[in-house]
């Protein structure tokens, strides 16, 4: 599938997101939400191998929604450069280090994401945060 199809998919995904929110239908979104990642870190495995396509599948979504979410669309997608995964709900749980490009001086920046999704997948992605990384 071509990159543009899989963000048009997504903008369709968010804005029936944002609809059924402004709605007042907060009850049925979040029974259909998957529940936020345990607190602790049981279950959680390192990413083998950070060039695997649903690693950068999650990298690239992460900071894809975070730049709708802030409007800052200078920022460009560099890499994955560690992370890990957990199984969950018929998906997993991504915790990733990913590498952007832009933002003060137009330097490079490690952000901490956290998604979960499902691979292969263009619907079934779920944005928790997107921060930078503290030193």
């Amino acid at each position: 599938m071509r990159q543009s199809s899989r963000l048009s998919i997504i903008a369709v995904v968010i804005s029936v997101t944002l609809v059924a929110i402004t709605n007042n239908a907060d009850v049925a979104l979040a029974s259909s939400l998957p529940p936020a990642p345990p607190a602790a870190a049981a279950g959680w495995t390192a990413v083998a191998n950070v060039n695997d396509k649903s690693i950068q599948q999650a990298g690239q979504f992460a900071l894809w929604i975070y730049r709708q979410i802030t409007r800052l669309y200078f920022l460009r997608y560099v890499n994955v450069v560690s992370g890990q995964t957990q199984p969950y709900n018929g998906g997993y749980n991504y915790r990733l280090v990913v590498t952007v490009y832009g933002g003060p001086n137009w330097k490079t920046t490690l952000y901490d994401a956290d998604v979960w999704g499902i691979p292969g997948t263009t619907t079934h992605w779920w944005f928790r945060s997107f921060t930078p990384k503290r030193s």
